[in-house]
């Protein structure tokens, strides 16, 4: 089984900015996250420079950028990404605009194939973005009659999703304290 941990970049300095570095409070959650990774087999996250610099600052390398990492999002999910306070939202969201449900499903295959990309009990960290993570994790936790709840995720959080035979198995969150 291999393990893919997908978690949300770290805060940047320039919300405004697209290329803006890491803010200082970014690279010390990086940091604490560091203390605690497990080796990863490979590093990938989305083309937007504060992806790969919380994949970076976190595992200590990026092996590549993923660009189904940062898909064309479209529709209903990219105007709201900014008011959705909990997971619930995001639920809520997919039940009400198909386009966002479409967009959660798209995205279950690149996240299956980037797990693929290692060995059995390997682990792979892939970093992405706000919704980019929230909406397929609802996905996987539907069908696999999990429970994932509270706010969305924020900067450093994610899931740990557990891969058998190419399908997920298991999700937990993956939280900041």
């Amino acid at each position: 089984m291999s393990i893919l941990d997908i978690r949300r970049h770290a805060e940047r300095v320039d919300r405004a900015d697209n290329a803006s570095a890491l803010s200082l409070a970014g690279r010390a959650l990086c940091e604490r996250l560091a203390k605690e990774a497990p080796k990863y087999a490979v590093v990938v996250s989305s083309p937007l420079p504060r992806a790969k610099e919380t994949a970076e600052r976190i595992a200590g390398r990026l092996d590549s950028v993923e660009p189904a990492l940062l898909p064309d999002l479209g529709g209903a999910a990219a105007q709201m990404f900014g008011e959705m306070r909990s997971l619930a939202d995001w639920a809520r969201l997919m039940r009400d605009d198909d386009s966002a449900r479409r967009f959660a499903e798209e995205q279950l295959p690149a996240w299956a194939r980037i797990a693929s990309r290692v060995r059995d009990r390997d682990r792979v960290l892939a970093v992405s973005h706000g919704g980019i993570v929230d909406l397929p994790a609802i996905v996987i936790a539907e069908r696999l009659g999990a429970r994932i709840d509270g706010a969305s995720f924020g900067y450093g959080e994610g899931v740990r999703v557990t891969y058998a035979k190419g399908a997920p198995v298991k999700i937990e969150e993956l939280r900041v304290r």
